[in-house]
């Protein structure tokens, strides 16, 4: 190994000569991307798979105001619950709207509940 010049494993620059003999890195941040970029290739390998074989895990899960399918965790939260901005908020506005429809305003603005039909 003495004639062949060690290179970094993330961004291939040539490692320093007084570096350890087992430095993967040229530096930390280095070391921190390569770590980062092989946690999301795992990821995206994992979610690709998913998604071909149709499978719903806690990674791959369907949007509750579409029923798209979309992976968290990669390009969302990891806890996200819905695919888009828009589809967090028509949600958002379909709630409120059912809870207008349930509640009626009399002229004097007190509000009571409106009765369900089974319950009339």
């Amino acid at each position: 190994m003495a004639g062949r010049e060690r290179r970094c494993a993330h961004c291939w620059k040539p490692l320093r000569a007084t570096a350890r003999s087992d430095a993967r890195f040229c530096s930390k941040a280095c070391k921190a991307a390569e770590r980062r970029w092989r946690r999301d290739f795992l990821e995206a390998v994992a979610i690709g798979l998913w998604y071909t074989q149709g499978v719903e895990t806690e990674h791959v899960v369907r949007c509750p105001a579409c029923g798209r399918r979309f992976a968290r965790g990669h390009g969302h939260r990891r806890d996200a619950v819905y695919c888009s901005h828009a589809c967090r908020q028509a949600a958002h506005r379909a709630r409120h709207r059912a809870q207008r429809v349930h509640e009626d305003v009399t002229r004097d603005g007190s509000v009571y509940p409106v009765q369900a039909a089974d319950q009339r």
